[in-house]
């Protein structure tokens, strides 16, 4: 099966491409990862060092892939337990440009090849990876567990070259953060970073990401004021943020009660007005406006849909939580959402779309009959998956009987959605419909999921 490719805004004029990957090679490219990945894991820096730090396997197959203590969040701690080591003059914080789409497959191939010892597994991966993309050698799918595994494997040498310069560092992916002693030079050792990936991994550093930080600039970089000092207090409210946004904890009442002392919609109009966006913050910001609630927040972003298209899945989700929570600001606003989603501006956006849409699956916004012909001029894949489920939940029988014929001549990636929306036929007619097509759907294990689409029929899956 192919791979949906979407465009995902990264920066205010920069963009990147994720993925999505059919459910069967989703599945047959995990259980090849997991097959090998235990031994390629025993092969990576020790976990207990705190250098390769992100995304650690655990071993054999558990429910958690992960290991625990291993979040953005637990990184973060550790970079505030450095400042008390102070036989360090600098600090080296830098990133891998493009790093997902630029990965060499041969020289991960080589890779797993090496630390797992399994020939054939490491060279069906490739060749699985390869029919996605047949006419380039370069790039991981973006957005799967296996894929991240995959990731901290390329970056493995380049653990294993730091160490072996005796350079002290951490990463999280490819955020890397190296730490500069007072008899080494710092320049000397961004230079060493760079050239080794780029002779070894064809890979550059971002230049506009790299910085050089004196020991006394990274300290205040990471360490939160003391509680006198009341302005750098509020300040520092938002970077709390970084704790709920990449640990999905709730902050605790004082936490909330400082972050309610902030203008939240004029940091986000400063930071959106900026010549470059910091994407990370702005995010922050947008979930911080969906823990702190009001209706100000609520009518705020609504005025400012167009210019937060790039943050499509925060805004959407600040909107079904503010919705859930019965915050004012978002009600009939059907209309607004199906005029952005046929503007321009939105019309390269696949994911962005999807996300918008997304708010009609869940029931947050109605689309009425005609907004939804009027959204058909969407012919992407991800829009034609989402508008067969938005019928379904305005049980559009008409729409489904007249088509459910042509089954067949519906593209395989959206098969599944039209036989799952269909369900709101009465029971009878859909059994006897689905028991004569089941034999010829052409996507794979189609027999298995018209089944079970039959089963469930009555209740909502998308629930909850």
């Amino acid at each position: 099966m192919s791979v949906i490719g979407s465009l995902i805004p990264k920066a205010k004029f920069g963009f990147r491409v994720a993925h999505q990957i059919y459910p069967i090679d989703t599945v047959i490219f995990t259980a090849l990862v997991l097959k090998i990945y235990d031994a390629v894991e025993a092969g990576r820096d020790d976990p207990g060092s705190g250098r390769a730090f992100s995304y650690r396997k655990s071993l054999g197959l558990n429910h958690d892939l992960f290991a625990p203590g291993h979040t953005y969040r637990d990184w973060l701690r550790t970079l505030q337990d450095r400042i008390f080591q102070i036989d360090f003059s600098h600090v080296i914080r830098t990133d891998i440009s493009d790093f997902y789409s630029r990965v060499s497959r041969h020289r991960l191939e080589n890779i797993l090849e090496s630390l797992s010892g399994e020939t054939r597994a490491a060279r069906t991966i490739e060749k699985l990876i390869a029919d996605w993309w047949p006419h380039q050698s370069f790039g991981l799918p973006v957005g799967s567990n296996a894929a991240r595994l995959l990731a901290e494997a390329a970056l493995n040498d380049t653990d294993m070259a730091l160490i072996a310069e005796g350079l002290e560092h951490t990463r999280y992916v490819d955020d890397i953060v190296v730490f500069v002693r007072n008899d080494q030079d710092p320049y000397a050792t961004l230079a060493f970073l760079a050239k080794h990936l780029s002779d070894n991994e064809g890979l550059s550093l971002n230049i506009q990401k790299t910085k050089i930080l004196e020991w006394d600039e990274f300290l205040m970089s990471i360490h939160e004021p003391a509680a006198e000092d009341e302005h750098s207090k509020v300040e520092f409210a938002t970077e709390k943020l970084f704790w709920a946004a990449y640990g999905h904890d709730d902050l605790n009442e004082d936490a909330l009660s400082e972050l309610a002392m902030k203008d939240l919609s004029k940091e986000l109009e400063e930071l959106l007005a900026e010549q470059f966006w910091d994407m990370g913050r702005i995010r922050i910001v947008l979930h911080a406006m969906r823990l702190v609630k009001n209706d100000d927040i609520g009518k705020y972003i609504r005025s400012k849909l167009r210019d937060l298209v790039p943050f499509a899945k925060d805004v959407c989700l600040l909107i079904e939580e503010f919705t859930k929570s019965g915050i004012a600001g978002f009600d009939e606003m059907s209309g607004e959402i199906t005029e952005l989603l046929l503007s321009p501006r939105m019309r390269p956006l696949d994911s962005a779309r999807a996300w918008f849409l997304e708010l009609g699956v869940r029931k947050i916004v109605t689309f009425d009959a005609s907004q939804v012909r009027s959204l058909d001029n969407l012919t992407g894949t991800l829009d034609i998956r989402q508008l067969h489920l938005i019928r379904w939940r305005l049980n559009d029988q008409n729409y489904f009987r007249a088509r459910k014929a042509r089954v067949s001549e519906i593209q395989a990636w959206a098969q599944p959605s039209f036989i799952f929306g269909a369900r709101c036929l009465p029971r009878d007619e859909y059994s006897h419909w689905i028991r004569g097509i089941k034999s010829r759907l052409q996507f794979p294990l189609g027999k298995e999921f018209a089944d079970w689409c039959l089963a469930s029929y009555g209740t909502d899956p998308l629930a909850g």
